[in-house]
């Protein structure tokens, strides 16, 4: 059985949220006491001034309030690419294609809003891909820290 893909784990980690928070090493979080729809509307102009395209906006706690007809906090999701990155990653390493795409996930928590993303994992043993993963992990630091910034 393959391990469970980017997008799947950004959705469980946004919904079991309320109960495990995920301060590992290989994620990366800001807050924001931001209206949550300015956060998201920040990120999306971070998402693409860094160049990336959105391939996917999931936009669950709302989804879910209206499904259920009940009062849920709000759950995003970004999933977003840039084909020129994704294709410098593939020629260093094909298996690297399992985190594709990049994640950025998006709740409401006790008043703020949380931003996180899944870091890459640059200790690997080919030290180009983890130069590669290096440089890719500040991006993602930065469009994470912008959509927070007051």
């Amino acid at each position: 059985m393959s391990p469970p893909g980017p997008l799947i784990l950004a959705v469980s980690i946004a919904l079991l949220s309320g109960c495990v928070r995920p301060l590992a090493s290989n994620w990366y979080q800001s807050e924001t006491s931001k209206p949550y729809d300015d956060v998201l509307a920040e990120l999306e102009l971070a998402i693409t001034e860094n160049n990336f395209r959105i391939t996917g906006h999931n936009h669950i706690g709302s989804v879910i309030r209206q499904r259920d007809n009940i009062d849920f906090p709000d759950y995003d999701t970004f999933q977003f690419c840039n084909l020129t990155l994704a294709r410098q990653m593939l020629e260093i390493s094909p298996a690297a294609v399992s985190y594709m795409p990049c994640n950025i996930a998006v709740r409401s928590e006790k008043g703020k809003v949380l931003i996180t993303t899944h870091l890459l994992p640059a200790d690997g043993p080919d030290e180009k891909l983890n130069a590669f993963f290096r440089t890719m992990n500040e991006k993602l630091k930065k469009i994470v820290d912008f959509a927070a910034e007051k």
